[in-house]
């Protein structure tokens, strides 16, 4: 067997997974008019630069590489902070609030919370989006 054709030994897994990851070319994440270029470490809403600390920009990839879905506080640490965080998780919610300023001025809530659950981002909906119920109760109305 050729050098070329050896598979690769165990040990050198992790070593291959972060090469491989560090020259990945992903695309730009988008939910709704948001969007986040991992490469280039920017994002958008609206059209407009919006600029975020480094853990935001963790806080907020990680919630649009899942949105939809609901992230316990104990997800986000173990995401965003690492396994290894040994501080308050109420960081998660004082995050969250950080986004939701900087993104709620330039349009409406993409952030959620989930009573007891934790958090989801999903995109603004539109009046077609949204439920029949939610459409015959008309503007305004519970």
């Amino acid at each position: 067997m050729t050098r070329a054709a050896q598979p690769v030994p165990a040990p050198e897994y992790p070593r291959l997974a972060r090469v491989l990851r560090s020259v990945a070319v992903s695309a730009p994440l988008h939910c709704g008019d948001l969007v986040l270029d991992e490469e280039r470490w920017t994002v958008h809403r609206a059209g407009t630069p919006v600029d975020l600390s480094p853990t935001e920009f963790r806080l907020l990839a990680c919630l649009m590489r899942h949105q939809g879905t609901v992230l316990s506080k104990t997800q986000l640490l173990h995401s965003v902070w690492g396994w290894g965080y040994t501080g308050q998780s109420q960081v998660v919610e004082t995050y969250v609030s950080y986004l939701r300023r900087k993104l709620g001025r330039l349009g409406p809530p993409l952030i959620h919370t989930c009573r007891g659950a934790g958090y989801v981002l999903r995109g603004a909906q539109t009046p077609s989006a949204q439920t029949p119920s939610a459409q015959a109760r008309g503007p305004g109305e519970p």
